[in-house]
């Protein structure tokens, strides 16, 4: 087991890092406009301004959530956390906030080991002291621990499994050119054994 976990913490990050898309615009341009109709059109919003302010605001760490994959978790997590202590429990409360799902599978899919173990006692750290504060209640704890620990193996699953995907390549690639290098050696050997056949007929 400590071996296992001396390996996850020396994980180095997947590479390359895909850049920031026209999808991640798009995905913004839609969450933005989203988060602001249902804070001003719920009823049961709480902290209206508050909460259209933080839920907006916070769309903007899915575009670093590839690069700087532990600084969006500790971000959001983090004014996830503080935000009810201003707010008052149930704070924030809007649907859209389920977005925030995106940073674990991110940094479990492009971050470094010690990334990862550091962004989980982040994010599971919130979750056990918003239900210790009573700001979240038993079963929403449970819920939101499994639901994270989801995200997390999701991200770790697609990891590794470009991973292994890499190594059947480059297996392929190998394997390709042992084959190639096999056949030039046989075409060299073929040409200087008929080169060595023509000397000696001509001698």
């Amino acid at each position: 087991m400590q071996e296992f976990l001396r390996s996850v913490w020396h994980e180095p990050r997947p590479s390359p890092i895909p850049q920031r898309a026209w999808w991640d615009w798009v995905l913004v341009a839609l969450l933005v406009p989203t988060a602001v109709l249902e804070g001003v059109f719920r009823p049961d919003v709480i902290a209206r301004p508050l909460s259209i302010i933080v839920t907006t605001g916070l769309v903007a760490t899915l575009l670093w959530r590839r690069t700087r994959p532990l600084l969006m978790v500790a971000v959001a997590f983090g004014i996830c956390l503080v935000s009810p202590i201003v707010a008052g429990s149930g704070f924030p409360n809007q649907y859209v906030f389920v977005y925030l799902l995106l940073l674990p599978f991110s940094l479990f899919r492009w971050g470094a080991g010690r990334e990862m173990v550091i962004g989980a006692a982040i994010m599971l750290s919130k979750i056990v002291l918003s239900w210790s504060f009573e700001n979240l209640g038993t079963t929403d704890a449970i819920g939101g621990f499994g639901i994270l620990i989801l995200a997390m193996a999701l991200g770790a699953a697609f990891r590794y499994r470009n991973r292994a995907r890499s190594r059947e390549l480059d297996q392929v690639k190998l394997l390709e050119r042992e084959r190639l290098a096999r056949d030039l050696h046989d075409t060299v050997a073929h040409h200087v054994s008929a080169m060595a056949i023509r000397a000696q007929a001509g001698i």
